[in-house]
């Protein structure tokens, strides 16, 4: 698949996207200074207002965050919750030559394409039925385990392990799928609007009011793209981009499968 804009640019995407608005609004601000348009003169009252607008979203920004960092640990723990289950197999599959263990590695494989397909962009990345169904076709290998005599206690364990898998997806599902208080974007949208107006219009001289407006609505406007970047950290398929929550574990561990 061909990689789209997104994908190519990598980093640089919401710094370049943001740096073409910024650039439009300033070339606007330079033509409401030439028109005497300005009529908002530069006071403290002001600059409070400013100051405490860019603290504001920048609080915001680090609730977001902290979503973010704990959706970039969960494929360590799904990719360490298979291996144990995958190790249980193999463990049973050295005791009893007659258990098929094959049914477990395509399993995995299995969860691992139906979570990866479910988290793209065709799916609006929030579609996880079909990976869930993968973790429920566990079941059927388990109760075979059981028939053969694994002790209750191994058992127990391996199920445990599913039931950490179901969590862990349950998880990725909501994140996805809901965004974090939705009030908090429109209020950061409303902070960087007002911002970006007022200062359109403030009496300043043309090299110090463009820099000062330039300056400040990089910084608001990048903050505002960020947080709606990291409301959903899963973005899979062509909306893939360097700063989404990489799966590669899991990949790896599905073309290690393929490799065996």
């Amino acid at each position: 698949m061909a990689k789209s804009i997104k994908q190519k640019m990598g980093k640089f995407y919401i710094i370049t996207t943001v740096g073409i608005a910024v650039v439009l609004l300033t070339v606007g601000k330079y033509f409401i200074h030439e028109s005497g348009l300005e009529f908002i003169v530069l006071n403290s009252i002001l600059g409070s207002v400013i100051s405490s607008s860019i603290f504001i979203t920048g609080f915001l920004l680090s609730g977001v965050f902290s979503d973010y960092k704990e959706a970039d640990k969960i494929p360590s723990e799904i990719r360490s919750s298979l291996e144990s289950i995958l190790g249980e197999g193999d463990a049973l599959k050295r005791k009893d030559p007659s258990f098929d263990n094959n049914k477990i590695r395509t399993i995995i494989k299995k969860f691992v394409q139906e979570f990866e397909e479910g988290l793209s962009e065709v799916n609006n990345h929030s579609h996880l039925d079909h990976a869930m169904e993968a973790i429920k076709d566990l079941d059927l290998v388990f109760d075979d385990m059981e028939a053969r005599g694994v002790p209750p206690n191994y058992m127990t364990r391996i199920k445990s392990e599913q039931s950490h898998l179901r969590k862990m997806l349950l998880r990725v599902y909501h994140i996805q799928k809901t965004n974090f208080v939705p009030s908090v974007s429109v209020l950061v949208q409303s902070i960087v609007i007002v911002v970006i107006v007022l200062l359109a219009f403030v009496v300043a001289e043309v090299s110090v009011g463009i820099i000062l407006f330039a300056v400040l609505s990089y910084l608001l406007i990048y903050t505002m793209q960020l947080i709606h970047v990291l409301e959903k950290p899963f973005r899979k398929g062509r909306d893939d981009t360097s700063d989404d929550v990489s799966i590669f574990l899991l990949r790896e561990l599905s073309n290690s499968l393929d490799a065996k």
